[in-house]
């Protein structure tokens, strides 16, 4: 018997490393909780990788903590992951082999900091944030500094969806301990209260405020990261090849988009009132043509997306 559950075993990991490797989509990680049932005369909200990416980025920003960018290989290993999860009830690898660090290795992901978050089974019209929240060692990963990157597996059906995240950062990236001479202090505000603030401005000019989509948050997202590493603006001269990306091309195809960049400002309302007052960046609040947008600042840095 012993030699025929070592046979399962392997045939059972090397099933999850094809998932990997071939792309397909499962699904995701949780912690069954309190689940409240929804009528069913209500179609509950589809669940996408972008809305999900986007809760959790809206959430770090509100505790102005930087925002996560995507990663394939997070995403193929969070995908094997949710497989094994829903399939076999293995959410730490102990049958399969194929724990969450593991499934890192077969996709050759070095990282230096690693965290994930998981729900199945959870009503599609619950609030997995408030839910990770309230479990102190998901709260400790969404607000855990040292991640940068993210990789999001999801499966739903008619009312309800299994979602697996892995959160990392690469090995390169590893924090350092900051000496005495390097710190300076994090700015008091970020994306939510330059978001407000640039709606509120739009309404006094006479224009309609924008209206969040997620997809535009991941384009923002992968922006400001850039912009904080170079520790300077691009002259805008990453949007492009960040809209020209495999992964993220179907969404300039979809709607007509802008960027608009800002630095150095000590309150929200000096950076509005500096957009307002440059050539070019005043149609971000005065342009009645854009509808959807999304906005992320961190450190002085903001990043505005437009589009329409």
């Amino acid at each position: 018997m012993g030699v025929i559950k070592r046979i399962l075993r392997i045939l059972i990991l090397v099933l999850a490393l094809a998932i990997i490797y071939l792309g397909l989509r499962s699904g995701g990680i949780y912690m069954s909780g309190m689940n409240l049932p929804i009528s069913s005369s209500i179609t509950p909200p589809d669940w996408t990788e972008e809305k999900v990416m986007t809760l959790i980025n809206d959430f770090r920003q509100g505790k102005g903590l930087g925002v996560l960018v995507p990663n394939d290989k997070l995403a193929k290993a969070a995908k094997a992951r949710l497989a094994v999860i829903l399939e076999y009830e293995d959410s730490l690898g102990d049958f399969t082999g194929l724990s969450r660090e593991e499934s890192l290795n077969a996709v050759d992901y070095e990282y230096s900091w690693v965290g994930d978050l998981l729900v199945v089974n959870f009503f599609r019209s619950n609030d997995a944030i408030a839910y990770w929240s309230a479990n102190e060692n998901s709260r400790l990963t969404l607000e855990e500094d040292n991640l940068k990157e993210v990789g999001i597996a999801i499966k739903q059906d008619s009312e309800t969806v299994s979602v697996y995240v892995l959160l990392g950062s690469p090995a390169k990236l590893k924090a350092k301990v900051p000496t005495r001479q390097s710190v300076t202090p994090k700015s008091t505000w970020g994306g939510p209260q330059l978001w407000e603030a640039v709606n509120k401005r739009r309404v006094e000019m006479g224009v309609n405020p924008l209206k969040q989509r997620d997809e535009l948050c991941t384009i923002a997202a992968i922006r400001l990261n850039q912009v904080l590493s170079l520790g300077s603006l691009d002259g805008h001269s990453g949007f492009e090849p960040t809209l020209k990306r495999d992964d993220l091309k179907w969404i300039s195809e979809k709607y007509n988009i802008s960027e608009f960049l800002i630095s150095g400002y000590s309150t929200p309302q000096d950076s509005v009132f500096a957009w307002e007052n440059t050539l070019g960046h005043k149609k971000l609040l005065s342009g009645g043509e854009y509808v959807w947008g999304c906005i992320y600042a961190q450190n002085q840095f903001g990043v505005a997306i437009a589009a329409y």
